[in-house]
């Protein structure tokens, strides 16, 4: 079995910790995703990719409950994804799971197309609009047409009001949590460093990018999540 390093463990622990607290409700949009993707593939045999998989929540969200699922996963950070092979260990997932270093245009060309995929958390990090889009259309390239993707990302204008209550909702939820108010106000200012870009331009790159059937189906806090089909 794969074994992680007591530096890991604590990293992968105050990882699940703080996300958690980050974003409301997350353990529900695992669970809403699934469903979506259950109601889409049926339950015949799928490949599912998984951008920005280290961490493994997808995996230990989706791959017991779903033994005809395969999971391909890409993530350019080692530790996160040594976290995420630890996971799969543990969970007996191996044969079913692949985890690559790199981006999704590090995919072997002649890999299949998938059934389904998934871009939790991940977008929001890319600041540039084009490199967004690039990254959207790389998805949309590599799914079976008419199959399953979601997207869930940070949202909002970010010189907007709206924006700056929601973010004060998010430091609360630490301050709640018992971070000291020092830390949590220095948070305040690092969130604004990932790419804020509205829900409707967000939906304008999925369109761009070859997506239909948009659907905005979650929001908590920061962010929110959109289903759509290739």
């Amino acid at each position: 079995m794969n074994k992680l390093s007591t530096h890991l463990l604590e990293k992968a622990q105050t990882y699940e910790q703080s996300t958690r607290i980050s974003v409301p409700a997350y353990d529900t949009l695992f669970a809403v995703t699934q469903a979506y993707f259950r109601a889409q593939l049926g339950e015949q045999e799928a490949s599912l990719l998984v951008i920005g998989a280290g961490g493994g929540n997808e995996l230990s969200a989706w791959g017991p409950t779903n033994p005809h699922w395969t999971f391909t996963g890409v993530d350019p950070a080692e530790e996160m994804l040594q976290i995420a092979q630890h996971k799969a260990a543990q969970l007996g997932l191996e044969d079913r799971v692949q985890l690559l270093q790199g981006t999704i245009d590090n995919l072997p060309s002649n890999t299949p197309k998938f059934d389904a995929a998934s871009c939790i958390l991940v977008l929001h990090f890319i600041e540039d609009r084009q490199e967004k889009l690039n990254l959207l259309k790389n998805i949309h390239a590599h799914l079976i047409p008419g199959k399953p993707f979601v997207l869930a990302c940070a949202y909002g204008e970010r010189e907007s009001e709206e924006l700056q209550d929601r973010i004060k909702i998010w430091q609360s939820f630490f301050l709640e949590a018992g971070y000291k108010k020092e830390r949590v106000e220095s948070m305040g200012k690092i969130i604004m460093n990932i790419s804020f870009i509205s829900a409707q331009e967000i939906e304008q790159l999925l369109q761009e990018a070859g997506f239909t059937h948009i659907t905005r189906f979650f929001s908590s806090g920061l962010f929110a999540g959109w289903m759509s089909q290739a």
